[in-house]
């Protein structure tokens, strides 16, 4: 899955962001009435960045045209401490809950 925007919060405080976003994922369906899917093990990675915080835990959010996907997850990849500003390097974050589908 691919995607353009998506943000970085600790708690409703968001702290940061990124672009033009990848995300490889196994699904998990949850069994019901209807069926439905969570994405359970993931790994995202972002082409650009800017943060105003670095924190250990986030919870992101993958804007799409319907709402947006959601989780908890970890900065496993070296940001540097340059606060406001867009910056043009590699962003991994991997997955530590699912990620679930929320509408707006």
């Amino acid at each position: 899955m691919k995607g353009k925007l998506g943000s970085i919060h600790i708690g409703k405080l968001c702290i940061g962001g990124f672009i033009d976003w990848q995300l490889d994922v196994n699904l998990a369906e949850i069994r019901g009435e209807p069926s439905t899917y969570k994405l359970a093990k993931w790994k995202l990675t972002a082409n650009s960045y800017w943060l105003y915080d670095i924190p250990s835990k986030i919870i992101i959010r993958l804007y799409t045209l319907n709402g947006y996907w959601e989780g908890k997850g970890v900065v496993t990849s070296q940001v540097k401490h340059l606060w406001d500003t867009l910056i043009h390097e590699p962003l991994e974050i991997i997955g530590e809950s699912i990620l679930e589908g929320k509408s707006e």
